[in-house]
């Protein structure tokens, strides 16, 4: 493996959300939000990144089987194993919401990939 990519293992959640917005109406329900999570580095912590509407909360959670149920106890979750390439650019034109946050994280640039439930399909079938 080169230094210009990294293999990585998320896993991406999916499900709906308490507040509610004019949005949700075209979305499929269920799917009405999605985030991610990983290993850290030593394997203590889960990183939790989360894309909000009004900003991306990033949050460390000690690694164990309460957390874990906590973080996927939702509609769907994928876990994903992905090959950044770390010279590869991710576009210019992209609409910046929970979707393109999880797409950067996994080093998607699929512009037509815009919904949760979108990026739920495209991660079942590329597994």
């Amino acid at each position: 493996m080169s230094l210009d990519s990294t293999i990585e293992e998320w896993y991406v959640c999916f499900d709906g959300v308490d507040n509610k917005h004019w949005i949700q109406r075209y979305l499929k329900k269920g799917f009405y939000h999605c985030y991610a999570f990983k290993e850290s580095p030593g394997g203590k912590f889960y990183i939790v990144v989360n894309a909000t509407r009004s900003h991306t909360d990033v949050d460390l959670l000690l690694i164990n089987d309460d957390n874990f149920n906590k973080l996927t106890n939702v509609n769907k979750f994928v876990r994903v194993i992905v090959s950044i390439d770390t010279k590869k650019d991710r576009g210019h034109l992209c609409r910046f919401n929970c979707v393109e946050q999880v797409k950067s994280l996994l080093g998607i640039s699929e512009f037509w990939t815009w919904t949760p439930y979108q990026l739920y399909k495209r991660l079942i079938k590329n597994g």
